[in-house]
């Protein structure tokens, strides 16, 4: 059967007998192509707002910011700079200059350790911070919280490095506004590569990821519209491979999987006829243009169709087609019904019906995507509007609108182009309404946007004329984009680059950077001091017109090295512009950009007092030296009599071992002491010598001793221990931990002495000591009962010491009140001085009879929680407070610990009680309570005050009963606190020292053993007590 082609560009011939449907059919397809010219519009205008910001990439909705854009110092990057720039570093500014344009940026400085020492205007405005919110990591506040650990730690991990980094979140500023942003920033080092601060800036890239979030809504747009298409729809590659089909195309086409590699090239799908068209075809859509035609092409199963297909140029953003589209309709039935008209007429108007529904339904879909594709108008990050010849707005988007503070029907046709700019730019805009009217090109204006309510801003248009078939003048399209940020970052750009040549001309070295011809493109400060020459007036110059002959031949095979990509270093004495000698060191570093060489740095320094100062240590260096070598003579004399003297002990052998107790020196004496030779312990474990009948249980108990030495220093052990012959000796070892300065386990010694005889004359001493026991336990009784007969005492002198106390003071209140008013002034001193010596008596006495008690009061251990027994005194102390302020700083864990609990709240309330009060006159008082773990003594706390303080050579003076340091008329109290603090803190086992200086405050200690004490044994303080002198 023949193919039937139409001409270019037509739609298929409908049939004789009904125009009405071929002329139904025309129109659709003209409302698709005008739906699809809308489409590409809007497609060009949103890739030349990205092209004009240097970010539009060919077919790509999502811009990847370049993440090696430099942070350092660049001369494309400077202001003020002549002369012709490398067309890398234009590049970079370009980019540098687009980027900033579109996202708005801030910039900061951070010092070594990350903490923010410089922030610009930009950067707060970003974070909606002020400056003062950011120092102590307070921008971190405003991180949004599923983007704040990764931050966090991305940011901690770069500055512990020394790396720069790149990062990317979310911030939340005032009111819930998110905004994306790019935080990128590099170290910046000194001569000596050491890290001193950072530099780096952030970007606001939350308008980049909308036009993302637009561009994935239009493919997707796109997809469902193909995807519902009832057309075998594909896209080829420039060479006519399918890489890629429509479902929809894989079921008319019958093909059951779709694999691109495992199909032929489409125009050899068409047999016959069909192939010239469709390779004709595939050649005018290379060429940029549109061809349909008419052909059969079989399935993939063989069933033979005929198909009405368009092919259509995909193209990039420079207009070039990139892949071709191809639609393709199964025409298949319609095709016979041409074939046999007349006698399936009747079926062929059923059909042209169906085919009616099916363009109504089409049109639907169309008007469907025009009002969706009005709504991405109107819904766009940037303004858009058109004018008349005259300037009158004839269209205004909902961007724009909101912009201005308008309504529409205010703005169109009303409100004319000069309405909204400022006067001084309105012959801009006329002459730029005339040449797009006469057809020129428009490039971009900046134009100052006046708002309703007076408000302005700045913003970028962009200009095009849309004529009629004619060539007549119908409206302008425009498009304007805020870019008030924009040049806010320019500004803040041009303070920054002020700011760096600030920079590089107030450190004390010579910068410059010249170009691959010598020429000079950078210069700071450093030249005017080393050749009296202004930094501005070497730039465009060579450096052999500037350098001296003699030095300039030093410099040029360093400069040569230098641009074939080698970093070269020089020294050498000099003379600077005052005519001053001075040594110099020189860098030269190659500027390497994807292996090309495009300049080189130059750094020189002055290092003439570290020449001198290494000349100084070189002549030191040299003495030591020899002082070194007559000190390691005495050393290896001195070596030589200690080994004399280990190899030669009698009654005490030793021997040493590796940190894993494997024996390293196997000495003549412990060979005499055990019976064994070096061969037969060196390098073997020194447990087989604890047991040798069980080598298993012997490491493994030497292991142990191992552990208890390392971490007490040395550790003592006495047994029987067997030679080799079998006899035995009664040994006392001392297993030494031997370290070095910084406290590094280095290995271990072992001194061991005989000790038979003496194990001999100790047991004869148990013998004697068992009967010294009997007579402790008859002593023992003797004390019970005159302990018994001091207490009944100190009942007595209690009771007898009260009366006379209460006689007193009861009389002193009835002469007070039989003398009344008659009684003067020094009356009343004298009775009042009786009174408080009465009463402090009575406090005196109860103290002393306190601290009798405890030493004969029985211990009652349990475990005791620190922090309850420490937060229920100081919760005592703060209700006595009276308006003083004080800091109570408190380890929030406090361990649990063994002992008495209401003894141990008497130590608590004796230390807090008397650091509040000993800090009285603090305007603000600091108490701090913390504790550690001592491995000899266990727990140990420690409190310490902002107080008065006292002279530590008193310090044991203040545990004594009745010992005070300070007058009773400036602090109150009978001296017997600390007393019983002491004694209670030594019947836990524990002791308590003091440390404290005059007028700086006091810290008192205490420890308390780990292990806790044992009621049942016998404690000396439990028998009675004498009092302290």
């Amino acid at each position: 059967m023949s193919s039937v082609s139409s001409p270019h560009g037509s739609s298929p011939v409908a049939p004789d007998g009904d125009p009405a449907a071929g002329a139904r059919e025309r129109a659709l397809l003209l409302q698709i192509e005008t739906l699809k010219a809308e489409n590409a519009h809007l497609r060009l205008e949103y890739a030349r707002q990205l092209a004009s910001a240097g970010l539009a990439r060919s077919g790509e909705g999502h811009v990847q910011l370049d993440a090696d854009l430099p942070l350092a110092l660049s001369t494309a990057l400077l202001p003020g700079q002549s002369g012709q720039v490398p067309a890398g570093q234009l590049e970079y500014r370009e980019l540098f200059a687009a980027l900033a344009s579109v996202f708005p940026m801030g910039v900061f400085r951070t010092d070594h350790t990350g903490v923010l020492t410089h922030v610009d205007e930009q950067l707060e405005r970003i974070f909606g911070l002020s400056r003062q919110d950011f120092p102590n990591f307070g921008w971190l506040d405003r991180v949004h919280p599923d983007d704040l650990e990764r931050v966090r730690q991305t940011w901690i991990q770069a500055i512990s490095r020394g790396e720069g980094l790149s990062v990317e979140f979310r911030i939340v500023r005032p009111g819930a506004d998110t905004t994306h942003v790019m935080v990128r920033n590099a170290p910046l080092r000194d001569a000596n590569g050491m890290v001193t601060s950072q530099l780096g800036f952030v970007q606001d890239i939350t308008a980049l990821r909308m036009l993302e979030a637009e561009a994935r809504i239009k493919d997707e747009l796109n997809r469902q519209i193909i995807a519902t298409s009832p057309d075998c729809t594909m896209v080829l590659d420039l060479d006519g491979r399918v890489i890629q089909m429509t479902a929809q195309g894989c079921r008319l086409m019958e093909l059951e999987r779709f694999e691109p590699d495992a199909l032929q090239p489409w125009t050899e799908w068409w047999p016959g006829e069909g192939a010239p068209l469709a390779a004709d075809a595939l050649g005018q859509a290379r060429d940029g243009r549109s061809a349909r035609f008419v052909a059969e092409c079989p399935t993939f199963r063989g069933a033979r169709k005929w198909w009405d297909t368009m092919i259509s140029p995909i193209r990039s953003a420079e207009g070039r087609a990139m892949m071709l589209l191809v639609v393709s309709r199964d025409i298949t039935d319609l095709h016979r019904q041409q074939a046999a008209i007349v006698e399936f007429n009747t079926e062929l108007e059923n059909r042209v019906r169906q085919r009616t529904d099916e363009l109504a339904e089409a049109k639907d879909r169309i008007t469907q995507a025009l009002r969706e594709a009005q709504v991405l108008y109107n819904e766009a990050p940037c303004g858009y509007h058109s004018v008349d010849a005259d300037g009158t707005f004839v269209l205004m988007n909902r961007t724009e609108l909101e912009w201005l503070g308008y309504e529409r029907d205010e703005v169109i046709g009303r409100l004319h182009f000069r309405d909204i700019i400022l006067p001084e730019q309105i012959p801009l805009a006329r002459q730029r309404l005339a040449r797009v009217i006469a057809g020129e090109k428009l490039e971009p204006a900046e134009f100052t946007i006046v708002r309703r309510n007076g408000q302005r801003f700045h913003g970028l248009l962009n200009t095009t004329a849309v004529f009629d078939d004619a060539g007549r003048f119908l409206r302008t399209n425009n498009t304007l984009v805020d870019i008030t940020e924009r040049k806010a970052a320019e500004e803040a750009l041009q303070e920054h680059q002020r700011f760096l040549r600030d920079i590089t001309d107030h450190v004390p070295v010579l910068i410059a950077y010249v170009d691959r011809r010598g020429i000079y493109r950078f210069a700071n400060a450093g030249h005017r001091v080393m050749y009296g020459v202004e930094p501005e007036a070497l730039v465009g110059r060579h450096m052999s017109e500037v350098l001296p002959q003699p030095i300039w031949e030093d410099v040029e095979p360093l400069l040569k090295a230098a641009l074939n990509g080698e970093t070269r270093q020089l020294e050498a004495w000099r003379r600077d512009a005052a005519g001053r000698a001075i040594f110099i060191q020189a860098h030269y570093r190659p500027d390497t950009v994807r292996g090309i060489t495009r300049g080189v740095f130059l750094q020189m320094v002055d290092i003439t007092e570290r020449k001198r100062t290494e000349e100084r240590i070189h002549d030191m260096n040299e003495e030591l030296e020899t002082r070194i070598r007559v000190r390691s003579a005495e050393l290896m004399a001195s070596e030589q009599r200690f080994r004399l003297m280990v190899d030669n002990l009698r009654d005490y052998s030793i021997f040493f071992m590796d940190t894993a107790g494997r024996i390293t020196d196997w000495t003549d004496s412990a060979q005499r002491m055990n019976g064994y030779n070096p061969v037969q312990m060196m390098g073997r474990h020194f447990g087989l010598l604890l047991k040798p009948g069980d080598p298993d249980e012997g490491i493994e108990e030497a292991r142990r001793m191992l552990r208890l030495a390392a971490s007490r220093g040395q550790h003592d052990m006495q047994g029987w221990q067997e030679r080799r012959d079998g006899s035995r000796y009664w040994s006392h070892s001392v297993l030494i931990a031997l370290r070095d300065n910084q406290g590094e386990l280095l290995g271990y010694a072992n001194v061991n002495r005989d000790m038979t005889d003496a194990k001999r004359l100790d047991d004869m001493m148990r013998n004697i000591n068992d009967e010294l026991e009997q007579r402790v336990v008859e002593r023992t009784e003797q004390l019970v009962a005159a302990n018994r007969d001091l207490e009944s005492f100190s009942y007595s002198v209690s009771h007898d010491l009260r009366a006379p106390l209460r006689h007193i003071s009861s009389f002193v209140s009835l002469l007070h009140e039989h003398l009344g008013d008659r009684i003067d002034e020094v009356g009343l001193r004298y009775l009042n001085t009786i009174g408080n010596s009465a009463r402090h008596m009575s406090q005196l006495i109860d103290g002393l009879l306190a601290f009798s008690r405890l030493g004969r009061a029985a211990l009652n251990p349990a475990p005791v929680d620190t922090n309850a027994l420490v937060a229920t005194v100081v919760s005592q102390i703060a209700h006595d407070t009276d308006g003083r302020i004080v800091d109570w700083l408190i380890d929030p864990d406090l361990p649990v610990v063994q002992g008495d609990a209401l003894l141990l709240r008497e130590v608590w309330t004796n230390l807090l009680g008397n650091a509040f009060k000993y800090t009285r006159p603090r305007e603000r008082a600091v108490i701090e309570v913390s504790w550690q773990i001592d491995p000899l003594l266990g727990y140990t706390f420690a409190v310490r005050d902002n107080g008065v303080g006292f002279d530590s050579k008193y310090s044991q003076k203040l545990f004594g009963v009745f010992q005070r340091l300070h007058r009773a008329t400036e602090f109150e109290g009978t001296g017997i606190g600390l007393a019983l603090t002491r004694r209670i803190v030594e019947r836990h086992g524990g002791t308590i020292w003091a440390e404290s200086r005059l007028g700086e405050g006091s810290v008192f200690h205490f420890s308390l053993p780990i292990e806790g004490l044992n009621p049942n044994e016998a404690n000396p303080l439990s028998m009675p007590v004498p009092l302290d002198p």
